[in-house]
């Protein structure tokens, strides 16, 4: 008994000498890849002023001057002395009982956790000191591993060791989340009940330290009844540890919810704001290897130079959050946005996610979300690739019929819509009333691989796919005609992506990559982050000429006729629609301007159907607004038409797309159209039909 006693004692002892090495090893090895160096440049951001936005745009698309903005969120740094002593001793009670004696990191919590998660004796069991809160929430680190977690304990100890307990708890109050866009408590006060934060009642500062275990749930304009629960438990955490008394406590949770009349503004963003800061974190994260929350601190105290054109972004909006403009079914559910941009820097301009008056934060996003483009895929998968490899010109004849039919029904592939079929037909005519059949003939001469390469490496669809599987089995392609030729995409394509690859077009064959920011300064005058303007040359300027003529068709008397800026400006564009009806799109242009308007359902089960006005007649409703605000009021060299001048006009025969000939004038069922052709392509041949 006494051996097996002494082996025991002796098997223990071995095994807590190897975990602890091993956790010595792993501690050190952590430990050498920490960079301590960025936990102090994002606490040091935590407490600089909030960010600034500017926009540097005129009517020449010049940068010329820079003027602040309005749009900004809600944050407001208090310093520690003027935080009320309830918030600070609420949170000490709820979060950290032992933080004014620990050294970053509650042992005796953490071990206890570690236990609870190997044993599950409670479904929750929070062990993060407040220390070890600003950690997490300065880097944005939230992933659950064992590393993870010994990394964050380090930072602690390392904050701890630098930085004095106030400074932390300062910086804790002021970065927490309190619902929305807002953070800190000195926003919260404000917001909330009109205070300042060292005015607050015992039971208003326990309404906001409650509120920040889950925002969203325990917004008091949203969720009073479960804001005063959540209040109180925080109450009885303070009685509990002896920051109130019985008295205190009893006349605080008695205490009728009483907020400002505000009712809630958190300062939303507009669209235009929440997509610049976006792609803002999406860059800075790129170069800087940091996690999104932690780049978005970088920003803090930042200048950032919007290319948003506060005119356009401000007809956007008013027209939109006006339901009246819109279809009565936006009530039933029917939503939209709408995208306008600088064709020839691919500058965002303006930007609407969604109809009606923006209530909130990161909200779901029509125009920058995947949407399914339907034909406004054509002109950039198919004609204008075609085009400027002289596969085809504008009198180019393609048989209108069906290629095949499928099923016992014979139900025809690809299917036109209206289901019409007209034998041969021009480019022209194909384009302006979106024929199915004609794009999926075409798509077959350039070849799939080709059309899947141009659209993902050339206009940048980095949601196109290779292959995609699904849970049941199924697999998607995109390299295939429906996606390619139709704009049945898998996963679709933004509104905004969209809307800018049409920019090639008025910039005759140039695409500029879009962007919504020009560059990010800090507070010193550095440059953070800049986006220069990249152009590819994808097309020739005769091409793109030829395309601005065919589109200009699907205005005059094609899909688009309705739209009336035709009649003052050249307008050209292109209409789609997805399977269902379920997304209806049209992506137009000025020489001014390219804007893109969608409009549809989030369920997919949902078909637009017949709508008044259309999504077409508020494209034009706004673009003639912004037109008249800004070029014909704004502009000393108005042109009304796109530039034509590196092609030529030519006649042709309707029945063979060749030179006319007598004959041709004889036969009642020809036509003698004329059309625009590149110098070196118009016909030549004589029409051998006739």
């Amino acid at each position: 008994m006494r051996k097996i006693l002494l082996y025991s004692t002796a098997i223990i002892a071995a095994f807590a000498v190897i975990f602890s090495a091993t956790v010595g090893v792993v501690i050190v090895y952590v430990g050498r890849n920490i960079d301590y160096e960025v936990d102090e440049e994002l606490f040091r951001k935590a407490k600089e002023e909030e960010t600034s936005y500017y926009y540097a745009y005129n009517s020449r698309k010049e940068l010329e001057e820079v003027y602040k903005s309005s749009y900004s969120t809600v944050s407001e740094w208090t310093d520690f002395e003027d935080i009320g002593e309830f918030i600070k001793q609420g949170f000490i009670a709820v979060e950290d009982r032992d933080f004014y004696s620990h050294n970053g990191v509650n042992f005796k919590r953490t071990i206890l956790a570690v236990f609870n998660h190997l044993f599950k004796f409670k479904s929750t069991f929070g062990a993060s000191t407040i220390t070890q809160q600003v950690i997490k929430n300065v880097s944005g680190d939230n992933e659950t591993t064992v590393f993870r977690k010994i990394k964050e304990m380090l930072r602690a100890f390392n904050l701890e060791r630098n930085h004095s307990k106030n400074d932390i708890f300062e910086v804790y109050l002021n970065i927490i989340p309190m619902s929305g866009n807002m953070n800190g408590v000195g926003a919260a006060a404000e917001v909330y009940f009109g205070k300042e934060p060292n005015e607050l009642s015992l039971a208003e500062a326990a309404t906001i330290i409650g509120i920040t275990n889950a925002p969203s749930k325990y917004n008091p304009y949203n969720n009073p009844e479960g804001c005063i629960e959540k209040r109180n438990k925080v109450l009885y955490a303070m009685l509990d540890v002896g920051a109130i008394d019985s008295e205190a406590y009893n006349a605080a949770i008695s205490e009728p919810l009483s907020l400002s009349e505000g009712r809630g503004n958190f300062g939303t963003s507009s669209w235009f704001i929440e997509t610049a800061n976006d792609e803002i974190l999406t860059d800075l994260s790129a170069k800087t290897g940091l996690s999104r929350s932690a780049a978005s601190l970088l920003m803090h105290g930042s200048r950032i130079i919007l290319t948003m054109n506060t005119q356009i972004q401000d007809i956007l909006e008013n027209y939109f959050e006006n339901v009246e403009n819109l279809s009565p079914k936006f009530g039933e559910g029917l939503n939209y946005a709408m995208v306008v941009s600088d064709p020839y820097t691919g500058d965002l301009l303006g930007i609407i996610g969604n109809g009606g008056k923006k209530k909130g934060e990161r909200l779901f996003n029509h125009a920058t979300n995947n949407i399914t483009p339907g034909s406004v895929i054509k002109p950039i998968s198919i004609y204008a690739p075609l085009l400027d490899e002289d596969k085809i010109s504008w009198s180019t004849l393609v048989d209108d019929s069906p290629i095949e039919y499928r099923g016992e029904e014979g139900i025809p592939y690809p299917k036109n819509s209206p289901d019409v079929y007209e034998g041969l037909i021009d480019i022209n005519e194909a384009i302006k009333k979106s024929k199915n059949t004609v794009a999926v003939r075409l798509f077959d001469i350039r070849g799939a691989q080709r059309v899947f390469d141009h659209l993902k490496y050339d206009y940048g669809f980095d949601s196109l796919v290779d292959e995609a599987h699904q849970s049941d089995g199924i697999t998607f392609s995109d390299i295939n005609s429906a996606p390619l030729a139709l704009g049945q995409l898998t996963y679709g394509v933004s509104l905004r992506k969209i809307t800018e690859a049409y920019n090639v077009f008025p910039a005759e064959g140039r695409l500029s990559r879009g962007r919504s920011y020009i560059s990010v300064y800090d507070r010193e005058g550095n440059i953070i982050l800049s986006k220069r303007r990249e152009i590819k040359e994808l097309y020739s300027c005769d091409t793109a000429q030829v395309m601005n003529q065919l589109l200009s068709n699907v205005v005059i008397d094609g899909t688009a006729r309705q739209i009336r800026l035709k009649e003052i400006v050249d307008v050209a564009g292109k209409t789609g629609t997805s399977g269902k009806d379920r997304d209806r799109l049209f992506i137009g242009y000025t020489p001014y301007f390219t804007a893109g308007i969608w409009c549809g359902y989030s369920k997919a089960d949902m078909a637009v159907g017949a709508n008044s006005p259309t999504h077409i007649e508020i494209w034009d409703s706004v673009m003639r607004i912004i037109h008249d605000k800004l070029i014909f009021t704004g502009y000393d060299d108005v042109t009304e038409g796109f530039n034509i001048d590196s092609i030529t006009v030519a006649p042709y025969c309707s029945k063979s797309g060749a030179t006319p000939i007598e004959m041709c004038e004889i036969d009642d069922e020809a036509e003698i159209r004329l059309g625009y052709f590149k110098r070196s392509k118009q016909p030549e041949e004589k029409c051998e039909v006739h």
